[in-house]
């Protein structure tokens, strides 16, 4: 029997709760496959050398593609990748693919136009199978874009590590400022805006260029990712998601992170994030995009302690209980089993 193999762009420890639960479910064997193509931002050549990897690595797989059974992209480009190989040599199918974390959002110019036809290449090809979105808005969403069977195309609420556990012997946290943070599809101006409203401390992570002259409560972090930016997460009072365009599934891994810390957390509505994992005044707030909902809410959030008390317990319940990364395994392998393909 070939093994079955999952590309992963993170290390052993960070997924070795993936893997067990995927275990568990499809009672399979697993290899797991590791390039780490998400560090070198800070450089041009570190970073024209990270987008070869997303290319050469999975150029890699395809090539030995006969060794393996069912193939799942951890990172999705690393699976896309794959399949776009097998379709542009025209070889015969002998894997099965499974996309996790699919998200598709149209772009602008000439990269745009070029991105598009690959993502629709790929989508209405036959080489990938299922393509795994973490909302079911954005699972139709995609289903109606690029047509063909809607069910490959299966909404799958996301899971993180539980990064509180392993940071459980660090001194408490400070719990002393606002935070947000997102590298796509978040409305700084908007942030901005209201939280120059207030007197409170807030850290805002992204690698945008903000407006010049943020107000003095404001900080802008750039370059902060992995360990450093779940010592943020650690040690805010409170995490701020405000969602660009809602029908995009983005912002899940953060909001995930923070509530496996039982953060509490305000979330913009409409969005992917609203209506799927936030349940409104039991494990975060869910906001309509609008100035004074918001600064209502942050001051809410600010000076009511039973609440952040109760959201913080509930967050962490709701982690527990849906968006461990075992749990996730678990559910990718129930989507593998249902077909036949491990």
């Amino acid at each position: 029997m070939k093994p079955n193999v999952v590309l992963f762009d993170t290390d052993a420890r960070e997924s070795r709760d993936f893997l067990e639960g995927l275990t568990a479910e499809t009672r399979a064997e697993w290899r797991a496959l590791y390039c780490r193509a998400n560090r070198g931002r800070r450089h041009p050549l570190s970073n024209a050398a990270r987008y070869i990897k997303y290319f050469v690595f999975p150029l890699g797989v395809f090539l030995l593609r006969r060794s393996y059974g069912t193939v799942v992209g951890w990172q999705a480009y690393y699976g896309l990748l794959f399949a776009f190989y097998c379709q542009v040599f025209r070889v015969r199918k002998v894997n099965r693919v499974l996309i996790k974390n699919f998200i598709y959002k149209p772009k602008k110019g000439a990269v745009g136009a070029v991105y598009a036809r690959f993502m629709r290449y790929v989508a209405t090809g036959a080489y990938a199978d299922v393509f795994i979105c973490a909302s079911r808005e954005h699972s139709a969403r995609c289903a109606d874009t690029f047509g063909g069977d809607p069910g490959r195309f299966v909404p799958l609420l996301f899971g993180v590590n539980d990064y509180a556990r392993q940071l459980a012997d660090r001194p408490p946290p400070t719990d002393d400022f606002i935070l947000s943070l997102g590298r796509s599809n978040r409305d700084w101006p908007f942030l901005i805006d209201c939280l120059k409203e207030t007197d409170l401390r807030a850290v805002i992570i992204c690698d945008s260029q903000l407006t010049d002259g943020l107000p003095p409560n404001i900080r802008h972090l750039n370059r902060v990712w992995g360990k450093a930016a779940r010592e943020y997460i650690r040690n805010c009072r409170m995490l701020i998601l405000p969602i660009l365009d809602g029908t995009v599934a983005s912002g899940d891994t953060v909001l995930l992170m923070a509530m496996s810390f039982g953060k509490p957390v305000i979330v913009t509505r409409p969005s992917c994030l609203a209506s799927d994992y936030v349940i409104d005044g039991e494990t975060g707030l869910t906001v309509e995009k609008d100035k004074a909902a918001m600064l209502a809410a942050i001051r809410r959030l600010d000076t009511d302690e039973a609440l952040r008390a109760r959201l913080s317990r509930g967050a962490r319940r709701q982690y527990e209980a849906e968006h461990s990364l075992y749990r996730y395994g678990k559910r990718i392998g129930r989507v593998l089993a249902s077909r036949g393909y491990v």
